[in-house]
């Protein structure tokens, strides 16, 4: 297998946008992305590109709709589809379609108008969707799902309200210093304490919003890389991960789960984790930088021990002695986080690649943590879905 690199990212920051198409905000981010890369439209061998599934038949082809838009060159196009973890798809399939000799340059693009709110069943039919049962039956939205998990930890490990908080207080420090996030605002602990309860005990704050964004990562066999660029960046580990059985999590969207644990929580994480620790020869204690899925504060926590980044139990102590703040062990969402971005579901895992990869370009400002050599990107999905890059410079 050949390695693979990174030689150009682009973004559309991420918002809400009433007046532009899913696909106006993928055209902007390919844009910077080929400029960024300085590389032609005609010079991209293949297209992996985010399914956007309220966008009807043409979100379901939005890989073909890109390629009507720069000029149709007869490529392979795949549009891939694994909810929160579709952009990890895109980059693994883009990845292994280089590494095994197929094609020299890939273009993995995510994008994505999310709509406002809960996120609803996208059929009516409960006897095929059981998506479908569980507003029907318990009208539970995602939200239940993670303040239960929440709840679970806060009675095992002690969790208090003040820890959730000031998840939210930290990446908002961030997200006000990144150009491309939605939220600019830094809030208090006050502030985050007092918001809505929108399902006990995580709070409006604690929770990321629905939004609209779109990010371009091309990819290109390394041996080639330094035709393009003088500073590409590796791919040491591009995996996905789905479920282990026995995994406690209630599952979106199951209204059930194991009454005995008998593998970890968010197992498709911990699947994903293991494989990208395994296929990049390093393990959790070599990131030097780290984008986790923090939907809710309960994610935040969650994911540095499900990563094996903590022992169970150990995520608030991380948190409270500062590790996971930049100048820390393990700088945790420089980026402000899903926190500060709101989450545009197939568009997520791609936004999180190109935040690691200006990381380890040495881009981000006040953001930016220093001499940063090694960062991993680690997103999941609904129905058991995850996938992992690590990336190297």
């Amino acid at each position: 297998m050949r390695e693979v690199a990174i030689i150009g990212i682009g973004l559309h920051p991420w918002g809400k946008f009433s007046q532009k198409t899913f696909i106006d905000l993928g055209v902007e981010a390919v844009s910077k992305a080929l400029q960024d890369a300085q590389i032609q439209w005609k010079e991209i061998e293949t297209i992996c590109s985010g399914i956007y599934i309220w966008g009807g038949n043409a979100g379901h082809l939005s890989g073909q709709y890109l390629a009507s838009v720069f000029g149709e060159t007869g490529i392979p196009i795949v549009n891939v589809y694994n909810a929160c973890a579709t952009g990890a798809s895109a980059m693994r399939m883009a990845t292994m379609s280089i590494a095994s000799g197929q094609v020299d340059v890939a273009l993995a693009v995510g994008l994505d108008i999310s709509p406002e709110g809960f996120l609803g069943a996208k059929s009516d039919n409960p006897r095929q969707d059981r998506d479908v049962l569980r507003w029907r039956m318990v009208g539970m939205p995602n939200p239940v799902y993670w303040a239960l998990e929440c709840r679970k930890r806060m009675e095992k490990y002690g969790t208090t309200a003040e820890d959730l908080a000031r998840i939210k207080v930290l990446l908002s420090k961030y997200g006000a210093e990144n150009p491309n996030s939605r939220y600019k605002k830094i809030y208090t602990m006050e502030e985050v304490l007092s918001s809505k309860m929108v399902s006990d005990p995580l709070r409006l704050y604690e929770i990321c919003a629905t939004s609209d964004g779109a990010a371009a990562v091309i990819l290109c066999a390394a041996s080639k890389a330094r035709q393009y660029t003088s500073n590409p960046i590796t791919v040491a580990a591009s995996t996905l991960g789905s479920a282990l059985y026995g995994d406690p999590t209630l599952r979106i969207s199951a209204i059930s789960a194991p009454a005995k644990a008998e593998a970890p929580l968010l197992s498709e994480s911990y699947s994903a984790s293991q494989q990208a620790y395994k296929q990049a020869g390093i393990g959790p204690e070599d990131i030097d930088v780290l984008e986790l899925p923090d939907n809710s504060s309960w994610h935040y926590l969650q994911y540095l021990e499900t990563c094996g980044f903590c022992k169970e139990g150990e995520a608030e102590i991380m948190l409270k002695e500062g590790q996971t703040q930049i100048g820390g062990r393990l700088p945790v969402c420089p980026s402000g986080g899903f926190a500060s971005f709101g989450e545009a579901i197939g568009a997520q895992a791609t936004w999180q690649v190109a935040e690691v990869v200006m990381q380890l370009r040495g881009l981000c400002g006040s953001r930016q943590v220093a001499n940063a050599k090694v960062g991993m990107a680690q997103t999941y999905g609904l129905m058991g879905n995850s996938g992992t890059t690590i990336l190297k410079r």
